[in-house]
């Protein structure tokens, strides 16, 4: 029977909170592996709980350190080379470590780009509605009016972080006379040319191709994925996670170490990546915790037993274990881009976590735009730095040092200008001593 009697008098409406924003990303990882022959789909990740559902996508075995090491379930990504630009832009949201398998040694890693030529004839001053030629890539356009210069520019990117369409549009609109000449743009992975009227009425010109299909401009044929056709190499897109792999190659990894949120980890030929694996496996397992996981017990021995080699690997910040005849097999080093190995994760957890508390905090209250509020949403995004009588911070977890939040109004209505200061955890464990005798 409904209360409507209890209703009439005292009406009720239940607001629902907003949910605090899922971390859960952070602690899964995705391994990347070549795929096993017989219609294997690849580019699309697939979650696996055992290494049954491995097996059948590959006949890779490192992952296996993954489940040993702890987690119950990984991302397996077939690939037959590494430009994951496409696979991070659709999926770079369900995992925050990207592991590269012993499958793909260091040339596949290297980015090594094929040039794209750019080329533009002309026969200078030409009279509007004669016809003038502009070769791109290969391909005709007829332009209707203006002139053009003779010319001829390569375009090549240097390095993985510039070998994008973007790159690519950016490198032709800023040339000196290619530049005045065409304009590019780029939408998801393709270079967009289209010819500039130069002559008085600065409107773009209508191309068309030579084969009679009328379009606008043109794209620069050899785009894929991001990177130039002919081109090889790692490429991930918009993923700013944490990417690991190995090698034997000590001036390759040392190159490597220095990418920001890079792991360059050190394997002897008979290992490959597993040690690798099982040192993400026992950092991500930890559902409560970031911990680095020095000196934690390892499978396997890489070979390193000499001090003077491990102090060099360190030095380099490359991840490594170390054998020895008492302890075992040690993992003395992880880390990544020269930092603690924790610091991206607990960058991202506590970029998450306030962004997650200020919402809640804003649809729970809908403060006004005012000082006091402001004051109130820093005092709660504070908690998540330093804590509380009824909230375990950062600071009071041991995941950061210290760290302070500031909200400022603006002259714009429903914005604040917020400032975020944290110290990294930089804890790369190696004491070197010395005892002085009197």
């Amino acid at each position: 029977m409904a209360n409507t009697l209890l209703d009439y008098f005292f009406k009720i409406t239940a607001i629902n909170p907003t949910p605090a924003a899922s971390t859960a990303f952070l602690k899964q990882a995705c391994i990347v592996v070549s795929p096993k022959n017989g219609g294997i789909t690849v580019g699309v990740p697939v979650l696996c709980t055992s290494m049954s559902g491995v097996s059948a996508l590959t006949n890779n075995t490192e992952a296996q350190q993954f489940f040993n090491a702890g987690m119950t379930r990984v991302y397996i990504l077939p690939m037959n080379d590494l430009d994951l630009s496409a696979v991070m832009d659709a999926h770079g949201t369900d995992f925050f470590t990207v592991l590269i398998s012993s499958d793909f040694n260091d040339a596949a890693v290297t980015p090594t780009q094929a040039q794209g030529v750019f080329t533009v004839s002309s026969y200078a001053n030409l009279v509007s509605g004669t016809a003038d030629k502009v070769t791109i890539a290969g391909v005709d356009f007829t332009a209707q009016a203006g002139a053009v210069t003779l010319g001829e520019a390569k375009f090549q990117a240097a390095t993985s972080n510039n070998a994008t369409a973007a790159s690519l549009a950016a490198q032709i609109n800023g040339h000196a006379t290619i530049g005045l000449q065409v304009v590019a743009s780029v939408v998801g992975a393709v270079v967009t040319v289209k010819a500039i009227d130069t002559g008085s009425s600065g409107n773009n010109i209508t191309a068309t191709y030579t084969d009679g299909d009328a379009q606008i401009g043109g794209a620069w044929t050899g785009l894929s994925g991001g990177k130039l056709a002919g081109g090889d190499g790692l490429f991930l897109g918009v993923f700013a996670g944490v990417t690991a792999l190995a090698s034997a190659d000590l001036t390759f990894l040392a190159a490597q170490a220095v990418i920001e949120n890079r792991c360059a980890f050190y394997k002897s030929g008979t290992n490959g990546a597993k040690n690798m694996v099982y040192a993400f496996g026992k950092l991500l397992s930890n559902a409560l915790d970031w911990t680095n996981q020095q000196y934690i017990t390892m499978p396997f021995a890489d070979d390193i037993d000499e001090t003077g080699e491990a102090e060099n690997l360190f030095d380099s910040k490359i991840s490594f274990v170390i054998a020895d005849s008492q302890y075992g097999n040690r993992l003395a080093l992880l880390c990544a881009g020269g930092s603690a190995i924790v610091a991206p994760y607990i960058v991202r957890n506590l970029e998450i976590d306030m962004q997650s508390k200020g919402l809640q905090y804003v649809s729970a209250n809908q403060p006004a735009y005012t000082k006091k509020h402001a004051a109130l949403i820093e005092d709660e995004l504070d908690k998540i730095i330093n804590g509380s009588e009824d909230v375990r911070g950062y600071v009071q977890r041991g995941w950061i040092e210290s760290g302070s939040v500031a909200i400022d109004l603006e002259q714009d209505d429903f914005v604040a200008a917020g400032r975020i200061n944290i110290k990294k955890p930089r804890a790369l464990w190696r004491i070197v001593g010395q005892i002085t005798q009197s």
